[in-house]
């Protein structure tokens, strides 16, 4: 509960930064990953990461998104994270994110990396990019897809 409480936390002091900014939200539906290196102890990687999250755009090039999704170590995981994505052209979009993660090796972790996002008027595809970021962690890739409300 203490994890959920800091994500909490840090969703609202990121959204509090640009209360007067144009805005709209998306619901994000997590799928598929895939992971760049092999597991410890002969154990396979959960690569469908079922999950929800919610999208908070305030520009074009910053949003924050908060949900939950089964992770790469087939645990229940929530996570708030901050998008910045300067670099577009046309529907697609390219940026970083970060922010924190919950009930990996550790109860809340940093989450951080790449982004790359086509979006329409109503839809999004993103793709996310991750290095390796502890000793049993894997550097990965995940597939989203979103619809705007």
């Amino acid at each position: 509960m203490n994890s959920f409480k800091v994500l909490a936390a840090f969703l609202l002091t990121i959204s509090g930064a640009a209360l007067h900014a144009e805005e709209s939200w998306h619901i994000n539906l997590h799928t598929v990953s895939y992971h760049f290196s092999e597991r410890q102890h002969g154990k396979q990687w959960n690569q469908e990461n079922l999950g929800l999250g919610i999208r908070r755009e305030f520009s074009s090039d910053l949003s924050v998104q908060a949900g939950f999704y089964r992770n790469s170590i087939d645990r229940w995981s929530t996570y708030a994270i901050g998008e910045y994505t300067p670099i577009a052209m046309g529907n697609l979009q390219t940026g970083v994110y970060a922010g924190l993660r919950t009930n990996y090796t550790k109860p809340v972790m940093l989450a951080a990396g790449a982004l790359l996002r086509w979006q329409s008027e109503r839809y999004s595809v993103t793709l996310r990019a991750a290095p390796k970021m502890c000793n049993q962690c894997s550097a990965f890739v995940a597939l989203e897809f979103g619809f705007k409300l």
